[in-house]
């Protein structure tokens, strides 16, 4: 059993997903921000608790839902997703499993698009999470982490999500060990127009330099300092660096060809990583937000 947490806008097919794998004693936790949504007048299953958590204030609209239903939940066992994760048909029977033999446990996410320029960053936005999210406690994922309130300090998580804007990257803050399980390797697929691409990534970046400023400096530079060996041997680190992406494709299970873009992703990540620690603003979710520090949060209507 689990209180399943769920912010949407609306009522989504990855939604329908998640609703036909609830168990008897799981309770979900549908999260919008107004009365109005189109979400507020869908078919919701008796499971399913709608939950209105208003306009953020100092914080991001995802972490002001979350804080609102972390408030409402009544199981130990808690359960964070999205709504548009692509789910197996048993993909929160192995997230609540999971999390009862490990704890804290993420899945690992892979973002797609078929539309650019997104599709060429796949290789980037892979390789990272694979390394990232599966080899170290610096972030968990919010679109599939599961942990147990009663091991961890959820007041005081509560209490931040409620000043700050990433959700999965302050609770990694708050918990010890995390496991990423791939069992969980979940497919989010995105739109991947030039703008709605630049916001994603740079926003990606942002989070990352929020909670860890030097790891975010290291691996941008570590990025930079590859592209750079690459225009004195520009054949061997293609090859390195697509060799290297279709590795982590075939480990991850991603049946996809788009690791034949690993060298562009390896040359316009500095680019990227650059805009997204420099930019004051970036918008996410219909709203534009100035990040000053970790807890230092501007709303723009």
């Amino acid at each position: 059993m689990a209180s399943i947490i769920l912010p949407t806008f609306e009522w989504t097919r990855s939604c329908e997903q998640l609703a036909r794998q609830l168990e008897p004693e799981d309770e979900l936790l549908v999260v919008c921000d107004h009365e109005d949504d189109p979400v507020a007048n869908a078919d919701l299953p008796d499971e399913a608790e709608l939950l209105v958590a208003g306009e953020p204030e100092g914080c991001s609209g995802k972490a002001n839902a979350v804080a609102l239903a972390l408030e409402h939940a009544s199981q130990d066992r808690i359960v964070l997703t999205d709504d548009d994760v692509e789910r197996d048909d048993d993909w929160l029977a192995t997230i609540k499993r999971l999390g009862e033999e490990h704890g804290t446990v993420t899945a690992i996410p892979v973002f797609t698009s078929e539309e650019y320029p997104f599709k060429l960053f796949e290789p980037l936005c892979l390789v990272v999470a694979s390394f990232v999210v599966e080899g170290t406690n610096w972030v968990t994922w919010g679109g599939g982490v599961t942990f147990d309130r009663r091991e961890i300090d959820l007041e005081g998580y509560v209490a931040d999500l409620r000043r700050t804007v990433s959700d999965d990257a302050l609770l990694a803050e708050y918990t010890d060990d995390v496991v990423a399980s791939r069992e969980l390797v979940s497919e989010v697929r995105v739109p991947g127009g030039p703008r709605i691409t630049y916001e994603r990534l740079t926003r990606f970046v942002t989070i990352f330099y929020r909670f860890a400023p030097r790891r975010t400096l290291g691996i941008l530079g570590l990025f930079a300092a590859v592209a750079a060996v690459g225009v004195v041997t520009p054949l061997l680190v293609a090859v390195a660096a697509t060799l290297l992406a279709y590795d982590r494709y075939r480990a991850l299970g991603v049946d996809r060809r788009t690791w034949l873009f690993a060298v562009p992703s390896l040359v316009l990540t500095p680019v990227l990583g650059a805009a997204g620690i420099l930019r004051p603003t970036f918008v996410w979710g219909g709203r534009r937000y100035r990040w000053d520090d970790t807890f230092d949060v501007t709303i723009f209507e």
